[in-house]
């Protein structure tokens, strides 16, 4: 995996872990439509990401058989 892809899915989990946090330490009291902004870059860096891996859509990417293997060998499962 080239280091581009790498900063990505790292910023992608920044943006999560963040949103999760704010609901967690709000209470789920954010306003409506508050965290749409950041869904909207996680949605370009996930599009970003699968042009880096050759498909045309990230939908594309999570479909196919030999992404999901990558993601099976996670540390804690």
């Amino acid at each position: 995996m080239t280091r581009q892809k790498k900063e990505i899915i790292k910023k992608i989990g920044e943006i999560e872990d963040f949103i999760q946090v704010d609901e967690a330490l709000g209470c789920g009291f954010a306003p409506a439509h508050f965290y749409d902004p950041l869904y909207e870059e996680i949605h370009k860096l996930q599009e970003e990401l699968a042009h880096l891996s050759h498909y045309d859509s990230y939908m594309e990417m999570m479909m196919d058989g030999r992404w999901m293997k990558a993601v099976e060998e996670l540390p804690f499962n």
